[in-house]
């Protein structure tokens, strides 16, 4: 008889587990403590939302959507400060986000399972979001000689950096 796989110790992110519960890791972070912080509250949110119960959903989404806005506002001003190239398409990512917690809303209060559907797939978009969009806007933040101190084990971020400067060499 095998025994069971020992759980795994290095903050890896397994394709079944950001599919029901994404928990902060070291691998998550972006080096900006700011957006650090912020994206490890939102998840902290995301997880409280989808184990709401019925009657507390509605106003958990309602939470949610305001942190989520404060954040991307956030995120948003940096991008203006920083005259990011990738804005537009960063902006609308968070838009869309917004549009779509905004139908849920609604729908929570007389179909608390079908908006649960949709909260579900939050951890995903999280992720991918986080990998896609927050990661070259930390390396932006990274390049315009801010305070910076990487995280440990970012490789993708670490990666990403060098990738980026050789494309401009």
């Amino acid at each position: 008889m095998e025994s069971a796989a020992p759980a795994r110790q290095t903050g890896a992110i397994d394709k079944e587990v950001t599919m029901q519960r994404l928990e902060w890791s070291p691998l998550l972070e972006t080096g900006v403590a700011e957006m650090d912080a912020s994206h490890r509250a939102l998840l902290q949110a995301i997880h409280a939302t989808i184990d709401a119960d019925d009657t507390s959903l509605p106003g958990r989404i309602a939470a949610l959507l305001a942190a989520l806005a404060a954040d991307f506002a956030e995120e948003e001003a940096m991008m203006d400060q920083l005259h990011y190239p990738a804005a537009h398409e960063h902006r609308a990512a968070h838009r869309r986000l917004l549009a779509a917690l905004q139908h849920a809303l609604p729908v929570a209060q007389v179909d608390p399972d079908g908006a649960r559907t949709l909260l579900e797939r939050l951890p995903r978009w999280f992720l991918g979001h986080l990998s896609a969009m927050d990661l070259p806007l930390a390396v932006a933040y990274e390049r315009t000689a801010r305070p910076y101190a990487p995280p440990p084990g970012a490789q993708l971020r670490i990666e990403l950096a060098r990738l980026l400067q050789e494309q401009t060499i």
